[in-house]
């Protein structure tokens, strides 16, 4: 504990906190919290699974804080959501699995084309983005997509809730709502993978602690961000976000 507390006081500590807290915000807003936390710590010299673990302890203790806020204000019932909950788990344990038998290579090239057709999608969608829709209504999701995006969210991650939140707007759901179903898979996904990297032994306390603790801040700071969100800048910025991801993926895989 002395060791965990030294590491937190750090320099160290306060440049994992910072990476939390603004990958947090980020991943609240756009769904693109690996864009910030994944480079930033592969940046500081954190090899690539521990930070893929730290990553979905970070981002699960995020959204869990969320969702214990939509379930005390009522605004979601865990209840509704169950199935979404189990495959959502189950798929983040197999994209941890997959990702200790895959190199960093191959892990590179499958989130590459995940984000190009995620691209393809938003840009030819540009009139998929709802302002409001009735509350009551219920929409009829494919829990396929959810379980496919949880494999890979579980196995590297970077873009992937901001798959879910395209995926979720497809669907006809307001920007606020396509959120929080986003956090409530993040939540489930990240959780079955952090534990099967915990059990494997491939978690590092001093790192995973700093960066929740800013991912905590984050979370909250950006579901205050989110009221004043205007839908026009989702239209620009999701596209933006997913040239820009595209990118560090590409720009990884050629060096």
């Amino acid at each position: 504990m002395e060791i965990l507390l030294q590491e937190w006081v750090s320099a160290k500590g306060f440049i994992l906190f910072t990476i939390g807290l603004l990958a947090a915000i980020i991943g609240v807003l756009f769904g693109a919290a690996g864009f910030i936390l994944m480079p930033s710590m592969l940046l500081i010299g954190i090899p690539i699974h521990t930070t893929i673990a730290v990553n979905k302890f970070a981002t699960g203790i995020s959204a869990l804080s969320n969702v214990v806020t939509f379930v005390i204000k009522g605004q979601v019932s865990l209840k509704q959501y169950r199935s979404l909950l189990f495959f959502s788990s189950l798929g983040g344990v197999f994209g941890a699995f997959l990702a200790l038998l895959l190199s960093e290579q191959i892990m590179n090239v499958i989130a590459c084309i995940s984000l190009i057709l995620g691209f393809i999608i938003v840009i030819r969608s540009s009139t998929f983005i709802v302002k409001e829709i009735k509350e009551t209504q219920e929409q009829v999701t494919n829990k396929l997509i959810p379980f496919a995006i949880s494999i890979y969210d579980g196995g590297f991650g970077p873009g992937s809730a901001l798959m879910n939140i395209t995926y979720f707007l497809k669907k006809q759901y307001n920007y606020v709502k396509a959120v929080e179903l986003t956090r409530i898979i993040s939540f489930s996904s990240c959780t079955g993978a952090f534990l099967f990297y915990y059990f494997t032994g491939i978690v590092n306390w001093g790192i995973a602690i700093p960066v929740s603790m800013g991912s905590i801040v984050g979370s909250f700071l950006g579901l205050k961000i989110i009221p004043y969100i205007k839908i026009k800048w989702v239209h620009l910025i999701l596209p933006i976000i997913f040239f820009l991801l595209i990118v560090q993926i590409v720009t990884d895989l050629i060096k």
